[in-house]
């Protein structure tokens, strides 16, 4: 079977894989970690939690179309980061993304199924949360069709 959860689900341990030996500023002053690689959204966060949301990557389906052709999603691929440099803090979730997008152009089928296509795009938002930063790459994904069933009476 190939849906768009199961490639949200392919793509998510993919992306663990690219971004587990980058260490990231958190709010916690003496803490880094990797980011967290997140399918759909970020979840509630637990007042008590000692735990940062950030730095993060969210896996998020965004859209699914077919044709006579084909069958594509988009899946965007959303990265955050805090840091309180305001002239610098935006290279993080940019380095993300091209963390992922070099490994994506280097293995283009993911989960042995879906295949990415052009264009990729990656943006970064003139407004910013400051001190987090974010950037969006949407990618577009070939993703097997059904085969319709002919009934004959």
């Amino acid at each position: 079977m190939s849906t768009p959860v199961l490639l949200v689900d392919g793509l998510k341990a993919f992306i663990e894989v690219v971004v587990n030996d980058y260490q990231l500023e958190t709010k916690n002053k003496n803490m880094v970690k990797p980011p967290q690689v997140i399918a759909g959204y970020l979840p509630s966060k637990d007042p008590k939690s000692e735990t940062p949301d950030f730095p993060f990557v969210i896996v998020r389906f965004a859209e699914g179309t077919d044709s006579d052709e084909d069958s594509r999603v988009i899946i965007k691929i959303i990265a955050g980061t805090y840091s309180e440099d305001a002239q610098e803090g935006w290279r993080d979730p940019a380095n993300i993304l091209q963390r992922i997008r070099t490994e994506l152009m280097k293995h283009r089928v993911v989960g042995g199924k879906f295949r990415l296509e052009f264009p990729l795009r990656i943006e970064m938002s003139e407004e910013q949360p400051f001190p987090e930063w974010i950037g969006v790459m949407t990618t577009t994904w070939t993703i097997a069709q059904p085969v319709e069933e002919v009934t004959y009476e």
